[in-house]
């Protein structure tokens, strides 16, 4: 508060020195008040590098920083040969021969039934709170020869029971599953209320005829 009257002060004073020194014509004998101009002038820029002094410094450096920089790359730019330098493959010896990946083979199934699935929720070992409801959720690809109508159905098998609504055993939610044809299903689970295994769980269900088992699919999950 104090700088800044000090500073109204030396205003005031420079003001009044211009305006005291072009007097109006016939007033010769108005009394004129002498200032010294220069030092009152010094007295202000005095003032002003007290006040913003450090700021104006730090902007100076920054900018020699900044011009700096852009010096150096100009001359990385103009250097010949400047070509920026990329990553090569390692070269394999002579005679070697790359060995493939090893790709998983899967035998079909005598009877044509067959399947690939996809688990779509929850995740592998998805944490969940003691008692809460997530969704099995599962996509199922007739990969086999045979259209699957009612004479397929989706069961339980073994590990965690924790369907909400205790069913265990669904027909398939489509009149019928061409090959190559795929369907979701959808089931709702409870998540235990008492803590076994660690807190590590799973369940598995397959799809089955009469005869067979033959797709089998599961979860995991995470109950603290």
């Amino acid at each position: 508060m104090k700088k800044n009257n000090k500073h109204l002060m030396l205003l005031i004073l420079a003001v009044l020195a211009l305006t005291l020194s072009f007097s109006p014509a016939g007033q010769e004998n108005s009394p004129i008040i002498s200032l010294d101009l220069e030092a009152l002038i010094k007295q202000v820029e005095d003032a002003l590098s007290e006040q913003y002094g450090d700021t104006i410094s730090a902007l100076e450096q920054r900018v020699q920083g900044l011009e700096e920089k852009v010096q150096a790359l100009e001359q990385q730019i103009a250097a010949p040969g400047a070509v920026p330098v990329l990553p090569t493959a390692t070269a394999t010896p002579l005679g070697a021969t790359p060995e493939p990946s090893a790709t998983p083979t899967r035998t079909p199934n005598p009877s044509g039934y067959d399947c690939e699935t996809v688990l779509l929720s929850p995740y592998y070992y998805g944490e969940f709170s003691p008692g809460s409801v997530f969704s099995f959720q599962v996509q199922i690809t007739n990969t086999g020869t045979k259209t699957w109508k009612n004479e397929v159905t989706i069961e339980y098998l073994e590990g965690l029971q924790a369907e909400v609504d205790e069913n265990y055993a669904y027909a398939l939610p489509v009149a019928s599953v061409e090959p190559n044809d795929s369907f979701i299903i959808n089931i709702l689970m409870e998540a235990p209320l008492e803590k076994k295994n660690d807190g590590k769980y799973e369940s598995t269900y397959v799809l089955k005829t009469k005869d067979e088992n033959f797709c089998e699919f599961s979860y995991f999950v995470y109950v603290p």
